[in-house]
């Protein structure tokens, strides 16, 4: 994903209250931006796929997935600068927030002068980042490759197409995709598949891992064709052939 000059206005906004949403959503708008808003994980990985955006506004505490794990998506897939929210005030949140990409930081209940400067600034840094967008797209061409296998990297965390292409992974992609292979024959269990992603049995690790599957099958191919199979009542499999490389 790179940004492109239609995009240096566009915004992303995910938070799970409804009534703060509508608030910022109305005073980004009166401000000139274009905002797509919306109030889960999974809704977020949807739209921000459709499009480039100049900028993310992230809520910490999203019901279905934490909005570090999103700032981490981001961050590598994307040049999209970063605005995390939390009512959170410790400082161990807003370091973890950094450590996962944010570019800057918020409190909850949000100050509008602090959020109309931080807005601004960080939606120029990434208008005099256009420029260099095109060598995203070149340097992904050139890594394209003759190959007839899919190739799981165990070093860097990589998953390579048959074409070549090397799709860069985060630990749980990388972990989901190594369990799986694992019983290359067989599908593997959500429950096996919750245990080895760390995932609390229960509503919201199903609903973090459907998250993980969707936006790693989206991170393949954008019309979710891809060797990673449900297998109704069963779990998991991924069907094509496949070679692990130190």
């Amino acid at each position: 994903m790179f940004q492109s000059y239609t995009s240096i206005t566009q915004i992303i906004f995910v938070d799970d209250e409804p009534s703060f949403r509508s608030v910022i959503l109305k005073y980004l708008q009166r401000k000139g931006y274009q905002v797509t808003e919306v109030g889960s994980a999974i809704d977020f990985y949807r739209e921000f796929d459709q499009q480039e955006y100049a900028l993310a506004i992230i809520d910490v505490g999203l019901p279905d997935q934490s909005g570090l794990v999103l700032t981490k998506y981001v961050r590598e897939n994307s040049s999209t600068r970063i605005l995390l929210l939390s009512g959170d005030t410790s400082p161990e949140t807003k370091i973890e927030g950094y450590e996962a990409g944010a570019d800057q930081f918020l409190t909850k209940p949000v100050n509008f002068r602090l959020l109309d400067a931080a807005v601004a600034n960080l939606i120029a840094r990434a208008a005099r980042q256009t420029d260099g967008s095109s060598e995203v797209l070149t340097s992904k061409a050139e890594e394209k490759s003759c190959s007839h296998s899919w190739r799981l990297l165990t070093e860097g965390w990589a998953l390579v197409t048959p074409s070549g292409e090397k799709l860069h992974l985060t630990g749980k992609e990388y972990a989901f995709i190594h369990k799986l292979l694992e019983t290359p024959n067989a599908p593997v269990s959500r429950t096996i598949l919750l245990k080895e992603l760390g995932y609390p049995h229960d509503e919201h690790g199903n609903r973090s891992l459907e998250s993980l599957i969707y936006r790693l099958r989206k991170k393949i191919s954008p019309n979710l064709e891809t060797p990673i199979k449900t297998v109704n009542g069963s779990g998991y499999i991924f069907t094509a052939k496949i070679e692990i490389e130190n």
